[in-house]
């Protein structure tokens, strides 16, 4: 091989990448190093991402600091127009008036503040409809119509209690049963019978009286037609004795009506004290005479037993002093009365009921100026027509304050007719009294609420679609409208320093004849934060002259920038 074959050679070996072999074929051979490995496409486009996220925003910051291009110029030019916004298009703050949108007319009608041609607005005025308290309270039983029928001697055995005709419904018949709880009574109706010892004696007492008047009557005629023959000392004796009888029925008949014992009984002595005296074996015929006449009393005699057993002068009747209903009973037939401070039955008169109301201290005042025939309540509970209700008048205002509650006693009666109102029923009583002098009246849609302020908008000028939002202070909420107040507030009042860090707005007055928005009001609110809660933005000149200047700066930059060539 020549020299020029050994240079083609070499010159091959180059191009293939492979070494011309420099030693003899008898050298040993040099061991190959393993292949580079090269990263995959995926690791290179992490890689990639991890160094953008790491060197660019510092790059940006670096590049800003030394160009003075701010940042939110390197933003595009459409980042003023925030997507999120939520006030709608059109609608603007009006310059130079605090918390005042200028509402387009277009807006005004999709949001419904404008129809057909006119602005949904209310005049705020004084308010012409009483103000109503209202009080919870229950009934109670008119103590004035409550009568306690008590036993007025002791001891007495009860012997009966009074039958009424009613519906069994074990037997699903109509039979006679006692007399109980809840069961209506006439005035003069039987209640039950007891035995009396000491109305016994009472009685025998008068009778006793009677018939020894009837016969020192009888022996005082008789010696005045001989009056001649008689010593004058004798009729004198027996007009004394005569006198003494009088007294003594007079006294007998006190104790017996003092016990209300009934003027029938007091009769039956009466026409007893006649037979006795008309038949002087009258009282051989009654058990006692008969026993005195040696006539056997037990159980083996001829006798009628129940005659024998019957005691007529400590029989004593229990009667209803007037018509009204049992809400009491506690006494039952054969039972030993001891105590005569016992209620035996309680009779009421249901027809009228009291009611006892709180009512708060502080508006105690407006209730004591009502005068004469305004004080007035009416009365809602369980069985009356929810719509009137039923009327009564206040009677008496406590004096007393409850210290734990607050509040005061407000008594007064209401009528029951049909007697379907009970006893203890929970009920709310209804008190009108003249509106504050300090308020206007708005209605309920008016008003926006968001628990931590009341909210109106006022539209100053009824020719411009301005409205102004404002903080009022409520007083008083009803069904439809409500009380605002109308004077000044006191600074304290306005804004307190836990409202202020909250961004509360200060509470102002709403003043008469002003014009409050009744529709929108809640889309106005959002709109109004939005648009004040935006940052200050900047002349649009300013901002043209900002972004010419940082793109001039930007291509002065660039041309001073020195071009490398290729050699």
């Amino acid at each position: 091989m020549n020299a020029n074959q050994e240079h083609e050679e070499g010159f091959k070996g180059e191009n293939t990448g492979q070494a011309a072999p420099s030693t003899p074929p008898s050298a040993p051979a040099v061991e190959a190093l393993p292949p580079h490995r090269k990263m995959g496409f995926g690791q290179r486009i992490v890689v990639a991402l991890l160094l953008t996220v790491v060197l660019v925003p510092p790059a940006a910051g670096f590049y800003s600091y030394f160009s003075g291009i701010p940042l939110h110029l390197l933003a595009g030019s459409n980042e003023d127009e925030e997507s999120g916004s939520s006030a709608p298009p059109g609608v603007s703050l009006v310059s130079g008036r605090p918390h005042t949108l200028q509402v387009p007319e277009e807006v005004s009608t999709a949001l419904g503040i404008r129809k057909n041609q006119r602005d949904e607005v209310a005049i705020a005025e004084a308010p012409t409809r009483m103000r109503p308290i209202v009080l919870p309270g229950s009934t109670t039983l008119d103590p004035t119509r409550l009568a306690r029928v008590r036993a007025r001697f002791a001891p007495a055995k009860v012997v009966q209690i009074a039958q009424v005709w009613d519906h069994s419904p074990k037997t699903g018949q109509t039979e006679f049963r006692e007399l109980r709880q809840g069961d209506s009574v006439s005035k003069g109706d039987l209640l039950g019978i007891f035995y009396s010892a000491d109305v016994g004696i009472k009685k025998n007492d008068l009778l006793d009286a009677l018939v020894q008047l009837e016969l020192d009557q009888r022996i005082l005629d008789e010696a005045e037609k001989h009056s001649e023959a008689v010593p004058t000392v004798f009729l004198n004796t027996y007009f004394r004795a005569v006198q003494g009888d009088r007294n003594a029925i007079g006294r007998a008949l006190n104790n017996l009506k003092l016990w209300d014992i009934p003027q029938s009984e007091i009769d039956a002595l009466h026409t007893e004290a006649k037979k006795i005296s008309a038949d002087k074996n009258a009282w051989f015929k009654s058990p006692e005479g008969r026993w005195v006449k040696g006539e056997n009393q037990a159980n083996g005699g001829k006798v009628d037993h129940d005659k024998e057993t019957e005691n007529p002068w400590g029989r004593v009747t229990l009667r209803a002093p007037f018509d009204g209903v049992v809400v009491e009973r506690n006494v039952h037939t054969d039972e030993m009365v001891v105590d005569n401070t016992v209620n035996l039955f309680q009779i009421a008169d249901v027809n009228r009921l009291l009611v006892i109301a709180s009512c708060p201290e502080d508006e105690l005042p407006e209730l004591e100026d009502l005068r004469g025939s305004e004080r007035r309540w009416t009365v809602h509970t369980v069985g009356v027509a929810s719509a009137t209700g039923l009327s009564g008048t206040i009677d008496e205002i406590g004096y007393v304050i409850d210290p734990n509650q607050h509040t005061a006693i407000i008594k007064g009666y209401v009528d029951n007719p049909g007697k379907r109102i009970r006893a203890g029923q929970y009920v709310t009583a209804t008190v009108n009294v003249p509106p504050p002098h300090d308020v206007v009246e708005i209605p309920t849609s008016a008003l926006v609420d968001d628990g931590l302020q009341s909210l109106v908008f006022v539209q100053p000028d009824p020719a411009l679609p301005h409205f102004t939002m404002r903080r009022v202070q409520v007083t008083q909420r009803f069904d439809h409208t409500v009380f605002v107040r109308n004077t000044p507030i006191p600074k304290e009042e306005q804004l307190t320093a836990q409202e202020a860090d909250e961004g509360l707005l200060p509470k102002e007055p709403l003043r008469p004849g002003e014009r409050v928005l009744l529709s929108g009001t809640l889309e106005l609110k959002a709109a109004l934060l939005d648009l004040e809660s935006r940052p200050v933005k900047q002349p649009t000149d300013r901002i043209a002259k900002t972004r010419a200047r940082s793109r001039s700066d930007l291509e002065s930059q660039r041309a001073k920038k020195p071009k490398t060539g290729t050699g």
